[in-house]
This record gives C-alpha cells, sequence and structure tokens, in this order.
C-alpha cells in the first residue's frame, strides 16, 4: 500500500463539473492499493498515518499528528502512485491492485479511518475527479507498507 499525504488549507474532489467533498485545514490523503495488500496492511498505513507528527503543534513544525489534533482529512483512491517509471518512456502499473480487488480495500481503509476520526471526506473510487489542492508549506510525505 501507497499514500502520498499532503498538507491543506482546503481541498475539494470535483466530479462532472460538481463539487462531490471538500475539507478544510487537515490532509488529503492519496491512497494505492497494490496487489498483495491486505486488511492487516490497511490498518499498519492509517496508523502510521494518523501518528505521523507531520502537523505544526505547540513544539514548532512537524511536532503534532492527525492523532492530536482535529483536523479535516480527505481520502482519494490514485493507482498512478504505483507507476513504475524508471525503464522506457510509459509508465507500468503492474504493481498496483485489480480495480475490484482495490476498491475493497480503499473502502475498508475510509471505513477504519472514520473509526479514529469523525473527519473524514472521500473522493469517489474510479472516478474521473478533479482534486482542487491548497497545499499548506507546502509539506508532502510519501508513506508505503
Amino acid at each position: 500500500m501507497l499514500a502520498t499525504v499532503q498538507r491543506v488549507s482546503e481541498a475539494s474532489v470535483i466530479i462532472n463539473d460538481l463539487e462531490f467533498s471538500s475539507i478544510k485545514k487537515g490532509v488529503l490523503i492519496f491512497v494505492c492499493v497494490e496487489q498483495h495488500d491486505t486488511s492487516q496492511i490497511v490498518k499498519e498505513m492509517i496508523n502510521k498515518i494518523y501518528n505521523f507528527k507531520m502537523l505544526d503543534g505547540s513544539k514548532g513544525i512537524t511536532s503534532s499528528s492527525l492523532k492530536n489534533q482535529n483536523e479535516d482529512i480527505l481520502i482519494v483512491s490514485q493507482f498512478t502512485l504505483a507507476a513504475i517509471t524508471n525503464r522506457g518512456n510509459k509508465p507500468s502499473f503492474h504493481k498496483a491492485a485489480k480495480p475490484e480487488d482495490a476498491k475493497l480495500l480503499y473502502d475498508e481503509f475510509v471505513t477504519e479511518f472514520k473509526k479514529v476520526s469523525d473527519k473524514v471526506s472521500e473522493g469517489k473510487f474510479g472516478a474521473f475527479m478533479e482534486i482542487m489542492i491548497k497545499n499548506s508549506g507546502p509539506v508532502t510525505f510519501n508513506f508505503s507498507i
């Protein structure tokens, strides 16, 4: 499982020119399910992101986590995080899970994240989405499990 997490001042998901979901100050999580991911990996990724000190706190920059702050969370599926780009001029996505398998674990990721935070919004799996981001910092972290 791969995730790219960006701190944002605000972010929104637009589908067919309509706002599907949006958040204010918090994080945008782009998540990619890979072929061999499991429910255990989903839980490990959530635990890592939720406890990772990526937010500003009383001790300065990156001294606080989502666990310690009540910030918004927007989760968006993005299989292109699995792209293999080091050979040739075209990406390979052979490490990404098949869509039907990825959807199950993506839904589980969202459901499990909602158990630790009541401020979770999401994109729409498999849809063409426009993501409007006002990146804060910019601060971006990549995670893999």
